[in-house]
């Protein structure tokens, strides 16, 4: 496939016409700065493939802000040694008109032609989708698009794999998929992909489990039953044994005896408690006697300590009356300095507020009379910003006139252009002295006229000749030209205009009016930021300001009277200090007030406490000197001492007799008496619960014994080996043809992988060759689905592991999927692959076509310089279109680059 020609139309930003022509059956380059509109011309292209000319979902070609547009893309190009045009229009007059050779196809008819031809198809709804490009979608590159290889080649996959079955129709066309399907469908009956049983398979193996588990349970049963037999022979023996032995009589007679051998150590015990009872009780009334006495003796050193503490308290009294006495005299002092103090701070504080008043006065009064000349500056620049807005308001177009007369304007000169290129050119050369008119206009010597209308031709001699340019558009185009001319007149003539050029140099007019009243409201913002009624109110509340400082200034008490010349001066008075002299001369008076009032009072704490403890330890030594002397209390004390003397002889004699009852208690051994009884009780009732337990087991072995016999657990036994047999069998049946079909299975996919490979191999042919301009010795696999896999590729000395080469073939290659390859070179690699497709497609007869928008950006120079010699390659067997926005990369490739701004 090869484009010719390409033309657009009121398409994003081309509103005006654009066309490229000429374009060669090779590589084309076209080169232009950002914006100049190659993606725009990429996209109109695969528009006018791609999408359906009664789409709505087309709105990004609409030129900015023209709602009226009509994009319209025309394309020439040829496929095989046929011409075609294809004309497509969108939104506003929306067709579509396809010509193939002298034949001409319109609307859907056009565009399915075109999506078999070329092999892609339309969406359903709305704007095309990337699963519907096909082989265009794969070849064609949209910018930052080339490293995207996998989801262009799943959605061309269909197609490529039909130009595969074409160059190997016999090997392609061969049955194995439908016998490998059946193979499968039958290892499926019988196994999943993942080996695991199913279907008839999966029951024979649970039907063998269940006979072999019945076949287990049974013969559990039987030595179960054979071993409950042999047990019950035991335990008949033992139990008769016993029944004439009775061994737990002799251990009840011996639990007796120990009783009674406990119970006489326990009544010892008894006996030692009540006698230790005794003791304590004697201990405790000791204690008592000897604490009353120690109390007598502790009254007596109490009494005497007390006198000293008395003694001492009344020598510590008359010192803290005299520290208190000298405490209030320093007191008074310090306050009567603290009030002189406070006097000169007063004054010297009226002397600092009266400065401060007067700076105030100064300062609000220059600040007055600088708001004042603002005020006065500011009002003259609103009054120019109203003028120049009243003449910028005389000037004013409406909005919506004026826009209408500018694209009144723009689309008949569009028109123009149009007719123009549709109009029936007449080029004439005339013979000296011939007389020819053209609707009255004499023609002569040589040139052209332009016939947009129809016109009658005269010749003298000869006769009228009536020329009719042919084609509806032209005659839509002419009406449309005459209808907006009136309308231009029209709207000029109320707007009391001449042109539009008139137009424009009002609006500018009133633009720079407008300019410069901004001008002016900036400067007034600048001066008055709250406007002209704020900076009146602060010039009001200055004179406000000023006003109150001049009235707390005259209320103010008078300054001091200033001396009177040659009179004799009056006695001075006491110079005013600084406000900071008189303020720390205070502080220091107060603290000394404040240091003397806490030592008047610490002085007063420490006389009171005194006071108080001289008081409290007379009263103490009087109370206890009254207790002592009491004759009762001293009769108390002489009869405690005598209850003391006999307690202490009845204690010592129940001591002895309790050492008697602990010898007779040790000799007895309570403890290995309980042990005894303990011991002989537990063996009575082990031999009692033992017989006991033997009978009832007796019991119910021979009723399992006559149950198990009942139910023939041999026989049950037989038949289940049987039934286990027949599963056995059928299980075995089904394992070899499930092991027979997956080995069928397996030798038709290494049939199948090894035709794949055959299928596979012009694809890999025309990829190898890529290849070795691109990355030399290097191999890039296809899977079956023709996609890109590994990247295998010879490794260089800076990739080794340590820097020495490879000793052997493993070593020496690399390998890395596509997808974890660097960008650049997916990059590169996609557009290689794209070649190796496009070659694959046009041997089977395919149309092919390459676009690449600003790709290869990220290939360093060595690289680029190796994809040169790639494209050069590919574009001597394909068209190869190359958008680029770096003109000097692509200078070497022997062809012109052709500039976007020169078309």
């Amino acid at each position: 496939m090869r484009i010719t020609r390409l033309a657009v139309a009121e398409l994003r930003r081309f509103g005006k016409p654009l066309e490229l022509a000429d374009l060669q059956p090779g590589l084309n380059v076209f080169a232009g700065e950002n914006e100049a509109g190659k993606s725009t011309l990429v996209r109109a292209i695969r528009a006018a493939f791609f999408e359906r000319h009664r789409s709505t979902a087309v709105e990004d070609l609409r030129p900015w802000g023209d709602s009226a547009a009509t994009p319209t893309i025309e394309l020439d190009f040829r496929i095989g040694e046929q011409d075609y045009r294809l004309r497509k229009a969108f939104l506003k007059n929306k067709r579509c008109e396809l010509w193939i050779g002298t034949r001409r196809l319109e609307g859907n008819e056009a565009e399915e032609h075109l999506a078999a031809l070329l092999g892609f198809e339309f969406a359903g709804k709305g704007a095309s989708r990337p699963e519907h490009g096909g082989i265009p979608g794969l070849l064609w590159i949209e910018q930052g698009a080339a490293q995207e290889l996998h989801e262009p080649v799943r959605h061309a996959a269909a197609h490529l794999q039909r130009a595969l079955d074409e160059q190997l129709g016999s090997v392609a066309a061969s049955g194995g998929d439908a016998l490998l399907a059946r193979v499968q469908a039958l290892r499926g009956e019988l196994r999943t992909p993942t080996g695991k049983a199913r279907g008839a398979l999966q029951e024979a193996q649970a039907a063998l489990a269940q006979t072999r588990a019945q076949v287990q349970a049974l013969d559990a049963a039987a030595r179960s039953y054979r071993e409950q037999v042999d047990q019950l022979s035991d335990l008949r023996a033992r139990h008769a044994a016993d029944e004439n032995a009775r061994p737990w009589e002799p251990l009840r007679e011996q639990l007796a005896q120990a009783e009674q051998a406990q119970a006489q150590a326990q009544a010892l015990n008894a006996q030692r408690s009540a006698q230790a009872a005794e003791i304590q009780r004697g201990e405790e009334l000791l204690a008592l006697l000897r604490r009353q006495l120690e109390a007598d003796a502790r009254e007596g050193a109490e009494l005497a300590r007390r006198s000293a503490a008395l003694a001492q308290a009344q020598a510590a009294l008359e010192p803290a009356q005299r520290a208190q006495d000298t405490a209030a005299r320093a007191l008074a002092q310090a306050q009567a300095e603290s009030s002189r103090a406070g006097e000169a701070l007063a004054r010297a504080r009226l002397e600092e507020t009266r400065a401060q008043l007067q700076r105030q006065l100064e300062t609000s009064g220059a600040h007055a009379r600088a708001t004042a000349e603002l005020l006065q500056r500011a009002r003259a620049e609103a009054g120019r910003e109203a003028d120049l807005m009243r003449q910028a308001q005389a000037l004013a177009l409406p909005p919506k006139a004026l826009q209408e007369l500018r694209r009144q304007d723009e689309r008949l000169q569009a028109l123009a252009l149009q007719l123009e290129g549709l109009a029936t050119r007449v080029a004439y050369t005339l013979q000296p002295g011939a007389v020819v008119t053209m609707d009255g206009r004499s023609l002569q010597g040589e040139g052209q006229q332009l016939l947009a209308a129809p016109a009658e031709l005269t010749i003298a001699g000869v006769g009228r000749f009536t020329l009719a340019p042919g084609g509806h558009d032209l005659a839509e185009r002419r009406a449309e030209q005459q209808r907006l001319q009136a309308e231009h007149r029209d709207l000029l003539q109320r707007l009391g205009l001449q042109s539009r050029a008139e137009a424009d140099a009002r609006e500018q007019a009133r633009l720079a009016l407008l300019a410069q009243a901004e001008a002016a409201a900036k400067a007034l913002q600048v001066l008055a930021p709250g406007g002209l009624a704020g900076l009146q109110a602060e010039a009001d509340r200055l004179g406000d300001e000023r006003a109150q400082v001049q009235a707390a200034l005259a209320q103010l008490p008078g300054a001091r009277p200033e001396p009177t010349p040659g009179c004799a001066p009056r006695s001075s008075p006491a110079p005013i200090p600084t406000l900071a002299a008189a303020l720390a001369a205070a502080e220091d008076a107060e603290r000394l007030r404040q240091a003397a009032a806490q030592a008047l009072d610490a002085a007063r704490r420490h006389a009171a406490a005194a006071q108080g403890a001289a008081a409290a330890a007379q009263r103490e030594h009087e109370a206890l000197a009254a207790l002592r002397a009491d004759a009762g209390l001293r009769a108390q004390h002489a009869q405690a001492e005598q209850r003391l003397v006999d307690a202490q002889a009845e204690l010592a004699v129940k001591q002895r007799q309790l050492q008697a009852l602990d010898a007779r208690i040790a000799a007895a051994r309570p403890d290995i008496l309980a042990q005894d009884v303990q011991r002989l009780r537990r063996s009575a009732e082990e031999a009692e619960r033992t017989q006991r337990e033997r009978k009832l087991r007796l019991v119910q072995l021979e009723a399992t014994l006559a149950a198990s016999g009942a139910q023939g657990v041999d026989e049950a036994l037989a038949l289940a080996l049987r039934e286990q047999a027949g599963a056995l069998r059928r299980h075995d049946e089904l394992q070899r043809r499930a092991d027979a079909l997956v080995l069928l299975e397996q030798t038709l996919q290494t049939h199948r992988q090894a035709l794949t490979q055959r299928l596979r191999a012009p694809l890999q042919r025309h990829l190898d060759h890529y290849l070795g301009l691109l990355f030399p010795g290097a191999r890039l696999a296809i899977d079956e689905h023709l996609q890109p896999g590994a990247l295998s590729r010879p490794r260089t000395a800076k990739e080794g592991a340590d820097g020495t080469e490879a000793t052997n073939a493993t070593a020496a290659t690399i390998a890395a999927p596509f997808a974890e390859l660097s960008y650049g070179a997916r990059e590169q690699l996609g557009i290689v692959s794209r070649l190796a497709y496009a070659d694959l497609l046009r041997e089977g007869g395919r149309p092919t076509l390459l676009i690449l928008d600003d790709a290869l950006v990220h290939s360093d120079a060595e690289r680029l310089a190796r994809m040169k010699r790639v494209l050069y390659d590919a574009a001597t067997r394909h068209q190869l279109l190359l958008f680029t926005c770096h003109a000097e990369r692509w200078r070497d490739m022997g062809v012109a680059v052709r500039a976007l701004r020169d078309e």
